[in-house]
C-alpha cells in the first residue's frame, strides 16, 4: 500500500506539469513574414504566453496537425490553383518545442487549406481548396511524408457564380471513432463521407452515404462532433450559419439551422472556425467580415440543440482558427488582417469570455494547435 501511495505522489507533478503547460504552435501566411510556424509555451493556469521556437522559409502553412504523441507536426504550404500545394513535415520536441524539418511532398493539388492525421498515423490527409480534391499521402515510419497516393477530385459547381463556379474543398475531419473522414466542400454546397481502409492501395472509399446537401449557397468550411459522436455542427462560410445535424449508423440527416449573425446585423459576415469546449457544453465559433467576433452557444444536454449566449469580439480583424487549451480555461484566437493573437479567460460555468490583457503579434496568423509539454 506504502508503495502505491509513493507512485502516486511521485506521478503528481508530471501530471501537473503536463496539463499546466501547453506548446501552442501557430500556423501563419508568410506574406509579412518568411517564418512559417511559431511555437510559444501557454501556461494554462496564468494565460503567460513565452517564445519557444520558429521555422524558416515554409511558404503558408496555413493549417497545421499534431500526432496523438506530439512527436511530429505536419503542416500544409497553401500555395494558389495551380497543383504546386504540398505537405511537410517536422520532428517536435515535446520538451523544448524546437521543430525540425524533415521532409516535403507535393498533394498534386492547388491551396491545401486543412490537414489532417489518421489515428493509426498511417496517411495524412488534406483539403485542397484551389483545386477542389483532396489528398492521401502515406507516412514513414520515422514520420516523413511519401507520395500521394491517391487524389480525389470534385466535380461540379453550385449557386454562387462568384465563388462556387467549380469545387473547393475546405475541410478534412475525422468522426469520432476515426473510420470515416469527413470533407466539407465550399464550392459544391456539399458534405462528403469516405471510410478510411489503410489496407487498401486507396485508403479513401465512398461510404454507404457518399455526400449529403447542404443548402445552396451556404459555403461548407469547417465542423466539429460533439463528444458523443451522435451530432455533428457544420459552420458555413457564406451564410454564416451552423447546420446541425443526427450522426447515427454512419448516416447524416438534417436537424437545424443556426445563424451566426444576431438579428438585425446587415454588415458583411463569414463564417471560419467551429470547436465544443472540451467539457462538452458549449460551441464557439468565429465569424469575419464586419462582425469580427467569436459567437458562443450553450449545448443542450439531450437534444444537441444550441442557444446563443452571447459573443466576444476578436478585438482584431478577421477571425480564424482559435483554440481552448486542455483545461477548459482559456480560448485563444488568431485575427489574420490585423496580425494578431488575443487569449480569453474562459467562465467554465456560463462559457462567457474576458479579455486577459495578454495578446501576440505575429504577421497573418491563421491556425492555433495545442500540445502538452513533457
Amino acid at each position: 500500500m506504502k508503495i502505491k501511495i509513493i507512485l502516486a505522489l511521485l506521478l503528481i507533478p508530471f501530471f501537473s506539469v503536463a496539463q499546466r503547460y501547453q506548446h501552442l504552435l501557430i500556423g501563419t501566411y508568410t506574406k509579412s513574414q518568411n517564418n512559417g510556424i511559431f511555437v510559444y509555451k501557454f501556461d494554462t493556469q496564468s494565460g503567460n504566453l513565452s517564445f519557444e521556437s520558429k521555422t524558416d522559409s515554409i511558404k503558408n502553412p496555413s493549417y497545421l496537425a499534431i500526432n496523438n504523441n506530439g512527436t511530429k507536426v505536419y503542416s500544409v504550404s497553401e500555395q494558389g490553383k495551380d497543383r504546386n500545394g504540398a505537405v511537410n513535415a517536422f520532428n517536435f520536441d515535446s520538451k523544448t518545442g524546437e521543430l525540425s524539418f524533415i521532409n516535403t511532398q507535393s498533394t498534386i493539388g492547388g491551396g491545401p487549406c486543412y490537414i489532417s492525421i489518421a489515428n493509426d498515423n498511417k496517411y495524412v490527409f488534406t483539403a485542397n481548396y484551389g483545386t477542389g480534391s483532396v489528398s492521401a499521402l502515406p507516412l514513414n515510419n520515422d514520420g516523413s511524408v511519401a507520395p500521394l497516393a491517391q487524389l480525389i477530385q470534385h466535380e461540379g459547381s453550385s449557386i454562387n457564380k462568384n465563388r462556387q463556379l467549380g469545387p473547393h474543398a475546405h475541410s478534412v475531419i475525422f468522426s469520432n471513432d476515426g473510420k470515416t473522414l469527413f470533407n466539407a466542400d465550399l464550392g459544391l454546397d456539399k458534405l462528403f463521407a469516405y471510410d478510411y481502409e489503410p489496407l487498401l492501395k486507396d485508403p479513401l472509399q465512398s461510404a454507404a452515404q457518399p455526400f449529403i446537401d447542404i443548402n445552396p449557397g451556404f459555403g461548407p468550411r469547417h465542423f466539429a462532433f460533439n463528444k458523443k459522436g451522435d451530432k455533428l455542427y457544420l459552420l458555413s462560410e457564406m451564410k454564416a450559419a451552423i447546420t446541425i445535424f443526427d450522426y447515427k449508423d454512419k448516416v447524416l440527416s438534417k436537424n437545424k439551422i443556426v445563424d451566426l449573425d444576431q438579428v438585425g446585423f446587415t454588415g458583411k459576415d463569414g463564417g471560419a472556425d467551429i470547436h465544443l469546449s472540451n467539457d462538452g457544453r458549449f460551441l464557439y465559433a468565429t465569424n469575419r467580415g464586419d462582425a469580427n467576433e467569436i459567437v458562443i452557444f450553450k449545448i443542450d444536454d439531450k437534444n444537441g440543440s444550441l442557444t446563443r449566449i452571447g459573443s466576444q469580439s476578436s478585438l482584431g480583424k478577421t477571425p480564424r482558427n482559435f483554440v481552448i487549451d486542455p483545461t477548459d480555461s482559456f480560448l485563444l484566437v488568431a485575427n489574420q488582417d490585423s496580425d494578431d493573437i488575443y487569449v480569453f479567460r474562459r467562465n467554465k460555468k456560463t462559457g462567457l469570455l474576458t479579455y486577459t490583457n495578454k495578446m501576440l503579434s505575429i504577421g497573418n496568423p491563421v491556425c492555433l494547435k495545442m500540445t502538452a509539454v513533457k
